[in-house]
This record gives C-alpha cells, sequence and structure tokens, in this order.
C-alpha cells in the first residue's frame, strides 16, 4: 500500500456483572469463565472511558481503542479525523431476566448523549421476545406515560417474537426493553446515557431499588405508535457468498455475510468497518499477508488503510455481521438497487418513519 497501514485490530473485550445478568455469554459464545452466572454485558469494542478496550495482539498490543483513534485517526478513518471520539459501541447483552423499561435522548436533546441502536438476536429461548415502541389503543401522550412508570406498562408496550437470526431497529426516543432468555449482538452509537421508566420491582440485596428517570425519559420518548422495528433484511447473492442487509441509517449500516462457497474479499476504500462473528469461525487476511483467526463471537476492527482482506470460513455455516458508517447512497441504495431492490422495498431497512 502506498500509505501507513493500521494492522487489523482485534480487542480484550470488557465483561459486566449486571442484575439481570446470567451465564449466556460464557455457555453460547465462551465469554468469561463458566462460573461466571451474572454476567450481562460484553463491550467488544469500546473507546468509552469507563471501560476502553484493549487490542490483545500485534504491534498495537495493549493499546486502546481511544489511544489509536487519537494517535492514528487518519489512518483509522481514511481521512483527517474530524473528531478524536470512535462514534459506535458494540457489545454483545445476555438476559437472564427482563431489563428496565427504558429510553435513550435523541441527537436534538440537552439531557445527555443520543443513542440510536440495533440488535441481531444471536440467541434466543423459545417464546422469547423483545418490548419495542408502545401501542396507543386511543390513549393520549400523559395516560401512556402514566402506564409506563407502573406495573400496567404491560398495557401499552409492543411485544415482538424474537427468535435467532432476527433484526430489531431502536431509534433514539424508542421505548424499549430486553426481555429474558435472549442474546443480543449490539451496535449503538457511542452512548451510555439510559432513563428508566420502570424496573419490575426490581431491588438488590440490600432491598433498594434501582433510581428511575422518569421526567428525564417523559422528554426524550417518542410514543406514537409505528412499524418497522422489526426488518426483513435485503438479500444479495454474491459470486462467493451471500449478503443479508439488515439495517441502514446515518449512524451505521449492518450486512450480514453467510452461505460462503469460496473465499471472500471485503473492499471497503477509505472506511473503517467493523466485523463480528456470529456462527462458526473465520480466518481473515490482508493484502500483506497478516492472518487473523476469528472465532465464535469475536470482533474485529479494520482500518480504512486496510483497503482490502480476504475472508474464509473455518466451519461450514459460519456467518459474520460487518458494520460500518454509511454514505447511504453509495453504500446501500446503489447496491440495492443493483440487485433488484425497489426504493420502497430499500426503505424499509432504514426502520420506522419518525
Amino acid at each position: 500500500m502506498t500509505r501507513k497501514s493500521l494492522p487489523l485490530l482485534k480487542f480484550q473485550p470488557i465483561l459486566l456483572p449486571k442484575p439481570w445478568g446470567g451465564d449466556g455469554l460464557w455457555r453460547v459464545l465462551g465469554k468469561g469463565r463458566q462460573e461466571d452466572v451474572n454476567i450481562g454485558e460484553s463491550w467488544e469494542l469500546s473507546a468509552r472511558s469507563e471501560a476502553l478496550t484493549q487490542v490483545v495482539e500485534g504491534p498495537f498490543a495493549g493499546k486502546n481503542l481511544k489511544d489509536i483513534v487519537a494517535l492514528n485517526g487518519e489512518e483509522l478513518f481514511g481521512q483527517p479525523a474530524s473528531s478524536s471520539v470512535f462514534p459506535l459501541l458494540y457489545k454483545f447483552i445476555y438476559a437472564r431476566e427482563k431489563l428496565s423499561v427504558q429510553v435513550h435522548p435523541d441527537p436534538g436533546s440537552a439531557l445527555g448523549e443520543s443513542k440510536t441502536e440495533c440488535w441481531y438476536v444471536v440467541d434466543a429461548a423459545p417464546g422469547a421476545e423483545l418490548i419495542v415502541g408502545v401501542s396507543r389503543h386511543g390513549r393520549s401522550r400523559e395516560d401512556i406515560l402514566a402506564a409506563l412508570k407502573s406495573s400496567h406498562c404491560e398495557e401499552v408496550l409492543r411485544r415482538w417474537p424474537a427468535k435467532r437470526g432476527d433484526v430489531f431497529f431502536i431509534p433514539a426516543g424508542t421505548v424499549h426493553a430486553i426481555t429474558e432468555g435472549l442474546l443480543l449482538y449490539e451496535v449503538q452509537q457511542n452512548s451510555d446515557t439510559t432513563f428508566r421508566l420502570y424496573d419490575w420491582g426490581r431491588v438488590d440485596g440490600q432491598g433498594n431499588p434501582r433510581p428511575l428517570h422518569v421526567e428525564q425519559a417523559a422528554e426524550v420518548a417518542d410514543l406514537e405508535e409505528r412499524e418497522g422495528y422489526k426488518i426483513e433484511p435485503l438479500r444479495v447473492l454474491r459470486e462467493s457468498h451471500s449478503e443479508g442487509y439488515l439495517v441502514a441509517c446515518p449512524y451505521f449500516a449492518l450486512v450480514k455475510w453467510h452461505g460462503f462457497r469460496e473465499r471472500a474479499s471485503l473492499e471497503m476504500p477509505r472506511k473503517f468497518c467493523v466485523v463480528s462473528v456470529v456462527s462458526g469461525s473465520f480466518e481473515a487476511t490482508t493484502e500483506d499477508g497478516q492472518g487473523t483467526a476469528l472465532q465464535l463471537g469475536d470482533t474485529m476492527l479494520i482500518p480504512a488503510s486496510q483497503e482490502r482482506i480476504h475472508l474464509e470460513q473455518m466451519m461450514p455455516h459460519s456467518e459474520l455481521i460487518l458494520s460500518f458508517v454509511p454514505d447511504l447512497q453509495t453504500d446501500i441504495r446503489a447496491p440495492l438497487q443493483t440487485a433488484g431492490y425497489s426504493d420502497g422495498q430499500i426503505q424499509r431497512i432504514f426502520g420506522p418513519k419518525i
């Protein structure tokens, strides 16, 4: 390559115990230890000061993502960095119990960082559901808010069946909750601002409830009844593999690569991207021969200076999710139009109209 190249970067996940966590991250993905029975989140790629993920191998071993952005922003982003902040946060989440009914601020809010997110269901217990959005049934906004902060919340919350491979898009301001028996892969804006509306009467070991943020939640919550949170992927057949366009918005896009028939090449000029393995295993190889093994649950950051890498599945039926900050016309609409999808079909992976 004619310019300096950062290597492929794998990071050490940060495992976080949660009152609703369990053993699913160990049992399904092999993360942590067998005795870890209350782990709720594995932060895979984070530049947040409270949880900085560090590179585990190669010349950047021990360096954290925030420092890499600061020192190597142009090689990472493909252009002079306009910000010293990595824009996304990547997690696996396992819920043994329901999470709180919650909401995150939108970009116009003065109450905290905006957070739009999406979920890919990695594993689900039979009958599992996700809570996303509200059902109004003729109720006023005030009546819905009153229900949401009480045990009557079930009357207005929308439940969606969730099984392995399902995709959900959660725009900022959407009322939502992850329920029991689900292991999710989450891609979100780099934010950790959460306002809890209701926590199902949960208390800690001393009998104390967790704080609620009802006033802040009421200010940012979108309480219109909407469709489009659950997204049906748009499938494109490539020579070497198949792709499922899962979700797209100005902050991130996700594409699942699966059905590999031969080694596949990934080219994303002047754009960083992230690969996470959700089934099987892979070997990733750069043009100059750097090889990186990717096991189930592994996440790898591909700097923009690596203009082309090769991906080979090591097990049958392996699957990975590729994500990046898109140019919506060039990276999303154009390839899907070429594949024969109409504008109306393409619009569906952009989630609900708000």
